[in-house]
């Protein structure tokens, strides 16, 4: 056979052998893909049986509520006059009933609003319960107990689900065979003491971020908006106690948005600025709302004790307690004024 013929024969077969790979590689691809957009679209109809929807309005509360609770936070950062500290912030106490004799410092000491609604307590102000958990922070006890299905109370007569609200099936969380799962909200009225403290001693082994929207969160408004704590701007901390699983979530509302945790400085909650990759944040969106997610999983879990600081609401608003035990005993009552320190309840041994 001549060279020439010989030659092109090569050229041919390289060619064969060239197109097989690139249809392999393309085949490959294909399947990825496809697995992919299964993936995403088994992802996509989970979070819709369990997001709660938008409540229909003229006006979307995302467009007034979002930024003007931004804006708020904004000019509560701006360092007041010198002079006018002490008559603002006296005036601000004197409505809001706020007890001074538990500053630790001088009024003209905090620059701005933000620095004195999160002020610290004197030592000694919130004696820590030796036995049994302690309460977070200073509230009213809104509603408490166990959870027996998906839905829980947010106020009486009002729920919220769970799977919503955590991100994950109150079946997945639970430990034990024979435990079961207690809630209790605590809600911040503007005079209290604004920082948050850990009820127990637990290992925090997550935090999740879910932007959401900022209704109002009192519980009069908590009794108009179903779903409202899976609406609203939240941060859910969960891993372990010694009962099983353990969860605290600090949930945002209207102008009192702005939290921060002492031991993860990359969470920043009352932003302006959305992420309008995820459809449910979109201004106009009438989508599910609350279900995109900000998931830190810490390698290093933080492991903290009772009594010991977690982090601030910098302005507001609202503690969710969701934890699993054997056996727990309320020693609260619903409507009850409680302070940092003082005891919610005993668990079983």
């Amino acid at each position: 056979m001549p060279r020439s013929e010989l030659r092109k024969k090569h050229l041919h077969s390289n060619n064969v052998g060239t197109n097989h790979i690139r249809l392999r590689k393309r085949d490959v691809a294909k399947k990825l893909l496809q697995r992919s957009l299964q993936s995403i679209h088994s992802r996509a109809s989970h979070l819709k049986e369990w997001c709660p929807r938008k409540p229909p309005q003229l006006v979307r509360w995302d467009l007034l509520g979002v930024f003007l609770s931004y804006l708020w936070g904004n000019l509560n950062s701006l360092p007041l006059p010198h002079m006018a500290r002490s008559i603002l912030y006296s005036a601000w106490a004197y409505t809001f009933n706020v007890n001074l004799s538990e500053v630790p410092e001088s009024l003209e000491s905090y620059p701005t609003l933000k620095d004195f609604f999160s002020r610290p307590l004197k030592d000694g102000a919130r004696p820590l319960t030796e036995d049994g958990m302690a309460s977070p922070v200073d509230g009213k006890v809104v509603v408490f107990g166990e959870v027996e299905d998906d839905r829980v109370e947010q106020v009486k007569g009002v729920t919220y689900p769970i799977t919503g609200f955590l991100g994950d099936h109150p079946s997945s969380l639970m430990k034990h065979k024979d435990t079961k799962l207690y809630h209790c909200v605590l809600y911040l009225a503007p005079g209290d003491y604004h920082r948050i403290h850990s009820p127990a001693d637990w290992t925090i082994e997550r935090s999740r971020h879910f932007p959401g929207t900022l209704f109002p969160i009192s519980p009069i408004f908590a009794r108009l908006v179903p779903n409202l704590f899976a609406l609203n701007e939240r941060i859910v901390c969960s891993g372990q106690w010694n009962e099983g699983f353990y969860s605290l979530t600090a949930v945002g509302a209207y102008n009192v948005g702005s939290i921060s945790l002492n031991f993860d400085e990359s969470v920043r909650t009352n932003n302006i600025i959305r992420d309008f990759r995820c459809g449910n944040l979109r201004y106009f969106s009438y989508s599910g709302v609350g279900t995109h997610v900000y998931d830190n999983i810490y390698k290093d879990p933080v492991c903290v004790s009772k009594g010991e600081e977690l982090g601030k609401f910098n302005l507001g608003s609202t503690v969710v307690l969701i934890f699993e035990a054997k056996d727990f005993n309320f020693t609260v009552k619903p409507g009850e004024k409680v302070q940092m320190g003082q005891k919610l309840g005993e668990w079983t041994q």
